[in-house]
């Protein structure tokens, strides 16, 4: 499969994330490298690199792939194909490498980069 091909299977999505019903965020991060006066946060920004065939099954797949980790989908703000950003040169090289690990790995989920952590106010 050619690069162009393959990357119209994957798909990139900026996911508002929080912790699923009867879990703590922070409990749910992995945060060994901070100090103990980290706030309780609500949620967190996530990007999100998918492998689907369609943008359907890359929301599911989103839905999925979180409830494995015991967080829900509070909003979801946008869904790219891989492909289109390549094509417009909009994409970032460390996105790029991400997600061709992605595409010769056996998963179909993974948070790009890291979590960007909030607090309702």
């Amino acid at each position: 499969m050619t690069t162009k091909t393959k990357y119209k299977e994957l798909w990139i999505a900026s996911v508002d994330i929080v912790a699923s019903p009867g879990y703590k965020f922070n409990d749910l991060v992995d945060c060994s490298e901070c100090n103990d006066t980290l706030p309780s946060y609500d949620g967190a920004w996530a990007n999100i690199i998918l492998h689907a065939k369609t943008i359907n099954e890359a929301i599911n797949l989103i839905e999925k792939g979180l409830s494995e980790k015991n967080f829900s989908i509070k909003f979801i703000d946008k869904i790219e194909n891989l492909h289109s950003l390549v094509e417009d040169e909009n994409v970032n090289i460390d996105l790029v490498r991400e997600a061709e690990w992605l595409y010769t790995s056996k998963y179909c989920f993974m948070i790009s980069d890291k979590l960007w952590p909030y607090l309702d106010t």
